[in-house]
C-alpha cells in the first residue's frame, strides 16, 4: 500500500478496493465462533434484544428497545433479514454484530478515501480487520457496544467532507437527516455533533464566509427536524424509561480522578489492545499514597513488585500506538492546503476529546464494561495508523518494509490474541483452530445452589438441576435471567426482573390472577467471583438459590404493586417455589 505514482492520477485505483474485500472477508471468518456459540454468551441487554427481534418477526414493531426510548431499533434491522429467513434465534441475532462491524470497516475505508486518499484507506482498515478482543466481543451484540452509533459517526464526518467539497444544500440536507437519525439510534451521536458542528463552522469562519454557507447550514438543520421524527414519535407514542439516569454529571475531583484510572488501566486498553492493565492497576498507588508506596518499594528493595504479566506490557505498547495515531491526525500537515480535510481531522478529534470528557464526568461510570462508551476512538486509531504507515510507506523501500512489518506484527499478535481466547476460555474453537459448536442445556434447566449443615455446624454448599415446569407463564427473577430465559423460550415465558433491577417491561404481570398463569420465583446466586454479563453456570446454566419459606413475597410485591396490582391478589396466585 503505497501512494501512487502521477501517472496514475486521474486513474481510478483498484488495489485499496481488493484490500477491503480481503478485510471484510477475514472480518466475518473471525466471527464465526462467535457466531455459532451465540447461545453461550447471550446476557440479558442482548436478549431483549432478541425479544424486540422475535416481536418484528411476528408483525409487532416498535420505536425503540423497551425501557430504552434513546436507542431506536435501526442495529436491530441488520439481524431482521436472517431472522425472517432461518426465525429470531440467538444465532440470527448475534450474526448483525458482525454486519454491523462489517459497516465500520467499511465507512472507515470510505472516510480515509475521501479525506486522506486511497493509501491511507488501505493501511486504516487494518487496526479494525485485526482489532482488539474488546471490539469483537462488542461485535458479537447489536446495541451494547453501540457499533452502529459509530457507523453513523463515520459516515456523518464522510458527509461533512460531501458538504464541504461538493456544495449545494441538497448535501447539507441529507447530512442534516443522517445527523437526525443518528440522535434517534443512540444519544451517544451527541459526541459526533459535538466535533461535527464546530468543525463545519471553523471551515466556514476560516474560508470565504460564503452566504451560501449560510443557506446550507439552514438546510442541515431542516434535515435534522426530519431525521429527528422517529425519536419524537417513539417518545411519544412509549415514553417509559427505565434507566432515567442514564447520564448524570459529577464533578467531584475524587470522582473523576477514579474514572481517569479506570480510562487508562482498564478501559482504553480493553479497548484498543483487549487485555485490561489489572495488575498495573493493583500496584499503582492509590488516594494520593504515592510516598508510602515509594518508601515500601526503597526499604523492599523492589521485591514487592510484581511483574505484569506480557499480556499487558503488549496493551501498553498498543495504548501508546493508539497515542501516537492520535497525535498525527492532529498535527496533520496536509490540513493547511485542504479545508475539508482539515475539517474532517479536527471534528474527528472533536469528537473524541468530547466522549473522553463525557467519560470522566459520567457518574455511571463503574467498571471496565464501560469502555462500550469509548467507541468514537476508534475512528481517529484508523485513521491515524493510515496515516502514520502512509508516511512509512513514502520513505523508499525501507519505509514500504517497515510499514508492512509493523502491519504483520499487529496482525499476528492480534490474530493470536483472539484464537487463544476462543481456545482456552471461550472452547469455541478446537486445537486445529476449526470451530466448535457448544451444545447448552435448554433454557429450563436451572443449577439450584443449596446450603446444607456438615460436621461442627458447618455449612456445606451444594448444587441441584431443576427444570422448569410447563405450565409456568411468569418468571421473577435476577436481571442477568429472567430476560434470556423469556427470549431463549421463544416468549412462552414473561421474565422480570426483581425490583432492584430495572424493568425494561412494565405490565409484565398481565396474564397472572386467579386461577390465571403461574408464576416461578428466582432468587439469583451471587458467587464470590466477579460476573462478567450473568449468572451463568458452566455452559449456560443459571445458577439461582432456593427461594424458601415467604421470601418471595416480599420480592414480589414491589413490581407487583408498580403494575398497579392489588397486593390481595398475590394469596390467589399460583406460584412455584424452587424445592
Amino acid at each position: 500500500m503505497t501512494t501512487p505514482s502521477p501517472t496514475t492520477i486521474g486513474r481510478r485505483p483498484w488495489w485499496p478496493w481488493v484490500i477491503l474485500g480481503l478485510g471484510l472477508i477475514w472480518t466475518v471468518v473471525l466471527r464465526v465462533p462467535l457466531i455459532l456459540n451465540a447461545e453461550d454468551h447471550l446476557d440479558s441487554d442482548l436478549a431483549v434484544d432478541g425479544l424486540t427481534l422475535l416481536d418484528a418477526v411476528n408483525g409487532q414493531w416498535r420505536w425503540h428497545y423497551p425501557g430504552t426510548p434513546f436507542i431506536g431499533i435501526l442495529p436491530m434491522l441488520l439481524s431482521y433479514p436472517q431472522a425472517v429467513v432461518w426465525g429470531a434465534n440467538p444465532i440470527t441475532l448475534v450474526s448483525g454484530g458482525t454486519v454491523i462491524w462489517v459497516l465500520v470497516v467499511g465507512s472507515t475505508f470510505w472516510l480515509a478515501w475521501k479525506a486522506f486518499g486511497p493509501a491511507v484507506a488501505g493501511w486504516s482498515i487494518v487496526p479494525l480487520v485485526f482489532s482488539s478482543l474488546g471490539t469483537i466481543w462488542l461485535s458479537g451484540r447489536i446495541t451494547g457496544g453501540h457499533l452502529l452509533t459509530l457507523v453513523w459517526h463515520t459516515m456523518a464526518f464522510a458527509g461533512l467532507h460531501a458538504c464541504l467539497t461538493r456544495g449545494g444544500w441538497q448535501w447539507a440536507v441529507a447530512l442534516g437527516t443522517w445527523c437526525g437519525l443518528g440522535l434517534y439510534l443512540d444519544a451517544m451521536f451527541l459526541f459526533t455533533l459535538a466535533g461535527l458542528v464546530p468543525a463545519a463552522v471553523l471551515a466556514w469562519l476560516l474560508g470565504a464566509r460564503s452566504r451560501s454557507a449560510l443557506g446550507s447550514a439552514a438546510a442541515f438543520l431542516a434535515g435534522m427536524m426530519i431525521g429527528l421524527l422517529p425519536r419524537a414519535i417513539g417518545q411519544w407514542v412509549d415514553p417509559y424509561d427505565a434507566y432515567p439516569s442514564q447520564f448524570t454529571a459529577t464533578f467531584q475531583p475524587s470522582a473523576i480522578l477514579g474514572h481517569a484510572r479506570l480510562l487508562m488501566l482498564r478501559c482504553l486498553p480493553r479497548l484498543i489492545a483487549g487485555p485490561e492493565l489489572s495488575e498495573f492497576d493493583r500496584q499503582l498507588p492509590r488516594d494520593g499514597t504515592l510516598g508510602e508506596e515509594l518508601l515500601r518499594f526503597l526499604y523492599t528493595g523492589g521485591n514487592s513488585w510484581v511483574m505484569p504479566p506480557w499480556t499487558e506490557w503488549l496493551a501498553i505498547v498498543l495504548v501508546l500506538g493508539f497515542l501516537v495515531a492520535f497525535v498525527r491526525v492532529v498535527r496533520d500537515p496536509a490540513r493547511a492546503i485542504e479545508p475539508a480535510r482539515r475539517a474532517v481531522g479536527r471534528g474527528t478529534i472533536l469528537s473524541s476529546l468530547a466522549i473522553v470528557a463525557g467519560f470522566l464526568v459520567n457518574r455511571n461510570i463503574y467498571n471496565s464494561d464501560n469502555y462500550r462508551y469509548l467507541i468514537f476512538l476508534l475512528t481517529p486509531w484508523a485513521l491515524g495508523f493510515g496515516l502514520l504507515m502512509n508516511d512509512l510507506a513514502r520513505q523508499r523501500w525501507f519505509g514500504v518494509l517497515a510499514a508492512w512489518v509493523v502491519a504483520a506484527i499487529l496482525a499476528e499478535v492480534m490474530t493470536a490474541t483472539t484464537f487463544l481466547w476462543y481456545r482456552d476460555e471461550c472452547l469455541y474453537v478446537d486445537r486445529s483452530g476449526l470451530p466448535v459448536c457448544s451444545r447448552p442445556p435448554a433454557w429450563s434447566e436451572l443449577v439450584v445452589v443449596l446450603w446444607a449443615p456438615g460436621r461442627h455446624g458447618a455449612l456445606i454448599r451444594g448444587t441441584t438441576k431443576f427444570t422448569v415446569p410447563s405450565d409456568v407463564t411468569h418468571i421473577l427473577g435476577g436481571y442477568w435471567d429472567v430476560y434470556r430465559m423469556a427470549f431463549l423460550s421463544g416468549k412462552r415465558v414473561v421474565g422480570i426482573p426483581l425490583s432492584m433491577y430495572p424493568n425494561r417491561f412494565p405490565g409484565w404481570s398481565r396474564g397472572l390472577g386467579a386461577g390465571q398463569g403461574r408464576l416461578l420465583v428466582l432468587f439469583p446466586y451471587e458467587s464470590e467471583a466477579p460476573r462478567s454479563a450473568s449468572t451463568m453456570g458452566a455452559r449456560g446454566m443459571p445458577k439461582v438459590w432456593s427461594a424458601r419459606g415467604e421470601h418471595w413475597r416480599s420480592a414480589l410485591l414491589t413490581p407487583w404493586m408498580l403494575d398497579g396490582r392489588d397486593p390481595a391478589e398475590l394469596d390467589r396466585l399460583r406460584v412455584v417455589v424452587v424445592p
